[in-house]
Order: C-alpha cells, then sequence, then structure tokens
C-alpha cells in the first residue's frame, strides 16, 4: 500500500514538474521584449531613387499606372470605353 501511495505521488510530482516547465517557457516567450520596426539599421541603398537619380519613387512615371488610371476615371463616369 504504502509503495503504490509513493508511486502515486511520485507521479503526480513529475506530472506537476513538467506542467511548472511548461508555465515557465511560456512565460519567458510571453514577457520577452518585442523587437521594434524601427529598430533595424537601414541602408541608403535600400531607398527608391528615381530615373534621374534625385531620390523618391518613380512610380509616378510608370505608363501602366497612367492606363489604369485613364480606365478608372472611365468606370466612373459609367462607360468602359
Amino acid at each position: 500500500m504504502i509503495a503504490r501511495l509513493d508511486h502515486r505521488m511520485m507521479l503526480v510530482g513529475s506530472v506537476l514538474a513538467m506542467a511548472l516547465c511548461v508555465l515557465l517557457v511560456a512565460l519567458v516567450f510571453t514577457l520577452r521584449p518585442a523587437e521594434m520596426t524601427g529598430a533595424r539599421e537601414v541602408s541608403p541603398a535600400s531607398h527608391a531613387t528615381s530615373a534621374d537619380g534625385g531620390g523618391g519613387s518613380s512610380i509616378t512615371q510608370d505608363s501602366s499606372l497612367e492606363r489604369h488610371a485613364k480606365v478608372v476615371q472611365r468606370l466612373g463616369n459609367g462607360s468602359l470605353r
């Protein structure tokens, strides 16, 4: 009877120890500081430049964008052609 009780206590103790380990790992991952998006280094080469090298985006010089804007304008007027 005592051996059976000791075995049960060891089993309960082992399960509790494993549960505490899982909770500790979850707590560590929950409380760790989040990486801020502004914390990373950005190299000057990653910024977009225009065709003339003056900086900025070249999206406004895209011919397909102009065609798309015309189609959207015609759709707003109620005609597709």
